[in-house]
C-alpha cells in the first residue's frame, strides 16, 4: 500500500504534468514549454520528486517482496545486454538483410538498384564488425533524474535531464537541444548544448514521452533519438499503463507506425503490469523499417490514431475540461497512482 508521502509525491508529479497539459491546450506547446522551462522552483520539485518516488517509495515497494524483483530499470539492462553482448544485434542484422534483398528482388532491377545492393553489403557489415565486449554499450538516458544505469559497468551513459538531480546529470532540453557532428558542453561541463549525430548504441526514454504535453513534441523527440543513433542502435521506450493489454493497442499500433516510417523497427514489445515496454532498431536502410507501416490496412476507428508526425498517449483524446484537470492536480485515486507512478513485481506477459 502507498504511504502518505507516496501519494504526497505522486499528487506533485500529477499536478506539474496537468500544469503543463492546460498550459499547452492554452497558449500552444511552444509558449507552454517556455513558460515550464523558466519555472526553475516548479522543475527543482518535480526532479526532487520523481527522485524520492524512484529511490525511496518504490525501493521500499520492492524490498518487501520475497521474490527477485524486476524493476523497470531492470528490463532496460537486460535488453540493451541481450541486444548487444548476446546476439540479438546479429538476429536482427540479418533480418533486416533478408527484407531488403527481398525488397531489390521484389522491385525493377536497374543498375542503380545493384550499385545500391553493393553498398548496402558494405553498410552492414560494417555495423557487424562492432564487438561489444571490448567496449561499453554508450546509452543517452533522456529524463534521467539520478542517472540509475551508470550503477552497471556494461554502460558508458550520457544522462541528461532538465534539472540534475546528481552530479553525473547533465542538464539539457532534448526537446530543443542541437544535434550535429559533435558533443558540445558548456563551459563548466554541466550542460550539454549540442549532442553528436550518429553516435549512440542506444537513447532510453523511461517514463519520459507523457512528460512533454503534445503528439508533435513526442515525435520531435523520437526522431531526435533517430538522430543520434548508430545505424543497428536501438531506442528503447518505457510508458505507463496499468489497464490490460488490449486497452490502448490501437496507440500502441500509431506508435509502431510513426516510428517505421521514421525509420525505425519494432523488435521487442511486452505489456507488463504497469508499463509497455518497447524496442526500436534503426534500421541501416529506412525503406526496411518503412515496409511494414505500407502493409498495414487501418480501420475506420483506426484512422484518427495514426499519423506519421505525431506519437498519441490517452491523454491527447480527453476532453479538454480545465476544471476538471485542477481537480486532478489535487484528487488521489489508487489505480491511476499504480498504474502512473508505481513501479510492482512486474508479470511475465510477453507479446511478440
Amino acid at each position: 500500500m502507498a504511504t502518505e508521502e507516496h501519494k504526497r509525491l505522486a499528487d506533485t508529479v500529477k499536478g506539474i504534468h496537468a500544469l503543463l497539459r492546460t498550459e499547452c491546450q492554452k497558449y500552444g506547446p511552444e509558449v507552454a514549454w517556455r513558460r515550464h522551462l523558466a519555472r526553475n522552483d516548479v522543475l527543482q520539485e518535480y526532479a526532487a520528486s520523481m527522485q524520492k518516488l524512484a529511490v525511496k517509495c518504490w525501493a521500499s515497494n520492492n524490498a518487501d517482496l520475497q521474490t527477485r524483483t524486476y524493476c523497470r530499470m531492470e528490463w532496460i539492462k537486460a535488453q540493451c545486454k541481450q541486444y548487444f553482448l548476446h546476439g540479438g544485434k546479429e538476429k536482427y542484422d540479418k533480418r533486416e538483410k533478408d527484407i531488403n534483398a527481398k525488397i531489390i528482388f521484389s522491385s525493377a532491377k536497374s543498375s542503380c538498384e545493384e550499385q545500391t545492393s553493393h553498398e548496402d553489403e558494405s553498410r552492414y557489415s560494417k555495423i557487424g564488425m562492432q564487438d561489444f565486449s571490448e567496449r561499453r554499450i554508450s546509452v543517452l538516458d533522456v529524463g534521467s533524474c539520478y542517472n540509475p544505469l551508470s550503477t552497471d559497468d556494461a554502460f558508458n551513459v550520457t544522462a541528461i535531464d532538465l534539472i540534475p538531480t546528481e552530479d553525473g546529470v547533465h542538464q539539457c532540453d532534448f526537446l530543443n537541444v542541437a544535434v550535429a557532428k559533435e558533443i558540445i558542453l558548456s563551459q563548466n561541463t554541466r550542460e550539454i548544448r549540442q549532442l553528436p549525430m550518429d553516435f549512440f548504441d542506444s537513447v532510453v526514454f523511461s517514463l519520459f514521452l507523457e512528460y512533454l504535453p503534445c503528439p508533435e513534441q513526442r515525435y520531435i523527440s523520437c526522431k531526435k533519438a533517430y538522430d543520434v543513433l548508430k545505424s543497428g542502435g536501438i531506442l528503447i521506450i518505457v510508458s505507463p499503463d496499468s489497464k490490460h493489454v488490449g486497452a490502448n493497442a490501437r496507440l500502441m499500433k500509431s506508435w509502431r507506425y510513426a516510428l517505421s516510417q521514421m525509420g525505425f523497427m519494432r523488435i521487442k514489445y511486452e505489456k507488463l503490469r504497469h508499463l509497455h515496454c518497447l524496442a526500436f532498431r534503426k534500421c541501416v536502410r529506412k525503406d526496411v523499417a518503412v515496409r511494414w507501416s505500407q502493409l498495414q490496412h487501418f480501420s475506420e476507428a483506426d484512422r484518427k490514431y495514426i499519423s506519421v508526425t505525431k506519437i498519441f498517449i490517452p491523454q491527447d483524446f480527453q476532453a479538454a475540461d480545465l476544471s476538471k484537470e485542477k481537480r486532478e492536480c489535487i484528487e488521489y485515486e489508487k489505480t491511476d497512482l499504480a498504474g502512473t507512478f508505481s513501479e510492482l513485481p512486474f508479470n511475465n506477459e510477453t507479446l511478440t
